[in-house]
């Protein structure tokens, strides 16, 4: 079983990162990519309001 964890580091730098302001009731606005590799994991966060990608990894 593979477990995707977004750490209170990454998220602190998430909401630093995010200026955008949510397009519907639900308030969701991010999809996250987690991209398993040999050398360790890819994590993208992407805003669904502007597009803007940021990107995190292990290695």
């Amino acid at each position: 079983m593979l477990e995707f964890v977004i750490t209170n580091q990454m998220e602190k730098e998430i909401k630093q990162w995010d200026s955008c302001i949510p397009l519907d009731v639900s308030g969701a606005k991010f999809s996250y990519t987690f991209i398993p590799t040999g050398i360790g994991l890819i994590i993208e966060v992407e805003c669904d309001v502007c597009k803007r990608k940021i990107s995190f990894n292990e290695f």
